[in-house]
């Protein structure tokens, strides 16, 4: 079992990482050459494509980082990478919600003029990859819990 949910983990991690560097490497890109508010009016139509691929990669390996932190208590050190990767995991998932969703959800609605609109993407292009640097960490730790996770331990 603690292979299985370390695997799971790794797994889960590293494709978040995919694809949240996708995600910065060409729509953040492609977002911040459109006119602002051309960008508004079709991000719903992305995000609607992209929330799913970001759940589906991002679910997996918190579920089972979880799991490994409670499957690894007699194993300290293992139990220490595990939860570095929880907690780059979870200020990711802080920052998703605090700002990427808001202001998201302003982005469909049409909230914001030109100008407020560029401001916003680039903060969210900023913290985008501040979320990504939080996935590498993750991915890092969650390779060494697996790695102290399953080495054998001296008697």
């Amino acid at each position: 079992m603690k292979k299985t949910f370390g695997i799971i983990a790794i797994i889960g991690t590293v494709a978040y990482l995919g694809n949240i560097i996708n995600i910065g490497l060409t729509y953040a890109v492609a977002w911040q050459r459109l006119d602002p508010l051309v960008f508004m009016q079709g991000f719903e139509a992305t995000f609607l494509l992209l929330l799913p691929t970001v759940v589906v990669t991002l679910l997996p390996g918190l579920i089972s980082i979880i799991a490994s932190i409670s499957l690894s208590k007699q194993n300290h050190a293992a139990k220490k990478s595990w939860k570095m990767a929880l907690y780059a995991t979870l200020v990711s998932i802080v920052i998703t919600s605090v700002y990427h969703l808001p202001a998201n959800l302003a982005f469909i609605d049409q909230s914001y003029d030109s100008a407020e609109a560029a401001s916003k993407l680039q903060l969210w292009v900023i913290l985008h990859w501040v979320r990504i640097a939080l996935a590498v960490m993750a991915s890092v730790f969650a390779i060494q819990g697996f790695q102290k996770s399953v080495a054998p331990t001296s008697s």
